[in-house]
């Protein structure tokens, strides 16, 4: 066998099960999933930017895009909510601080970590970003999310791919005869926006 096909087929596995288990541990914690928008992403690691061969090819060399593919899609699977920030919404959120909002330092001595002058928050810059993430990503979901539907009196059931058929009135409804006329003998399904 190629070896480049069992690299590839080891890769897809390994983003597979990556993409599993943060998709576990969102539904584990009760939490959407907030994504930042990536295109563009490896202009970051072109030729010139300071960093070497090796390096550059190894942070191209994964994939980005189906990563955030398959989240979305195990996320609507589920019936999790994934949110996908636009750029403008996530400018800054490595920069800002998450406690009091200022404009975070950077210092060489920290190598990766962030500080606030303001706060004395000291913090993994992948962190602070994250943490701005989540907080952006909970206000628009928040905004843009429809009215909660409670069905309420009996039990209800939605399985995937097998749609609810839209009853149109004086259609599909059955005519009133002296037998189905009266609807006091049946449970009621009451749908609220709460």
């Amino acid at each position: 066998m190629k070896v480049w096909r069992q690299e590839s087929r080891q890769d897809k596995t390994l983003l597979h099960d990556v993409t599993k288990r943060i998709i576990a541990v969102a539904v584990q914690q009760r939490t959407a999933i907030v994504l930042e928008n990536i295109e563009g992403i490896r202009c970051l690691y072109r030729k010139g930017n300071g960093q070497g061969r090796k390096y550059r090819g190894m942070m191209n060399g994964w994939s980005f895009r189906e990563a955030q593919r398959q989240i979305e899609y195990k996320a609507r699977w589920i019936g999790l909510p994934a949110v996908r920030l636009s750029r403008r919404k996530t400018r800054g959120s490595s920069m800002t601080c998450p406690r009091c909002r200022e404009r975070l330092q950077s210092d060489k001595r920290l190598n990766r970590k962030l500080w606030c002058q303001k706060c004395r928050l000291v913090m993994d810059r992948d962190r602070v970003a994250a943490i701005n993430l989540a907080r952006r990503g909970r206000v628009r979901f928040a905004r843009s999310r429809p009215p909660i539907i409670e069905a309420q009196g009996g039990a209800v059931e939605a399985v995937k791919g097998n749609p609810t058929p839209t009853v149109i009135p004086g259609v599909d409804a059955p005519k009133p005869t002296s037998h189905t006329a009266s609807w006091s003998n049946h449970p009621i399904v009451t749908l609220s926006s709460s």
